[in-house]
């Protein structure tokens, strides 16, 4: 779980814009995260998560899943800003949990895409972010799959990831239908986390 500590000024277009050029540049390592919705999924299973995780320990994670580089920025001007953008996103997703977790919505819902391709592309990144930031307190996230009903919680996450077989042998209309209860899954496992102990 992280707490937004102060107020949250979330990330403006432009903002969001330039984070997302700088995660997708040259600059980043091959194994960051590059996609806003990507990002978005990952912050979002830190925030409502059993553990409270330091952003010395989140973003060098984002930035380099693999081997965990600190050694990203070209200049101590690029961290603070980068960084900064990173701090208020995830702060603003906490907030939204600590202030009215029922109105939450993932990124890609505040999005247009051009194609449905482009906006199944961005549910499935937003997907496996959210599975990036499970696997980043791996034995802590156990308790919600001790049983069938709780493990349920998750379901649509790892079908729209891609990480089961499932995914290829539904409809489209099954698809749509996953896609729409990933925020209501969010909310279920906050509750799971926060709610109900």
């Amino acid at each position: 779980m992280i707490n937004a500590e102060k107020p949250i000024h979330p990330l403006s277009q432009d903002e969001l814009t330039e984070l997302e050029t700088f995660l997708a540049s040259d600059e980043t390592p091959e194994d960051c995260m590059s996609s806003l919705e990507m990002i978005d999924g990952y912050m979002t299973a830190l925030v409502i998560g059993p553990e409270t995780v330091s952003g010395e320990t989140w973003i060098p994670y984002l930035l380099n899943p693999e081997k965990q580089s600190k050694e990203v920025f070209a200049n101590p001007a690029t961290e603070e800003r980068i960084t900064g953008f990173l701090d208020r996103h995830i702060g603003a997703i906490a907030d939204q949990f600590g202030n009215d977790p029922e109105a939450f919505l993932p990124l890609y819902e505040m999005f247009s895409y051009g194609s449905d391709e482009e906006r199944e592309l961005a549910i499935e990144e937003w997907a496996l972010g959210f599975i990036l930031g499970m696997e980043l307190c791996h034995e802590a996230w156990q308790p919600l799959f001790a049983n069938e009903e709780s493990a349920m919680m998750a379901g649509p996450v790892f079908v729209l990831g891609k990480i089961t077989d499932d995914y290829e042998t539904l409809s489209q209309e099954e698809r749509d239908e996953l896609a729409g209860m990933l925020d209501e899954s969010a909310v279920r496992m906050f509750r799971f986390w926060h709610l109900a102990q």
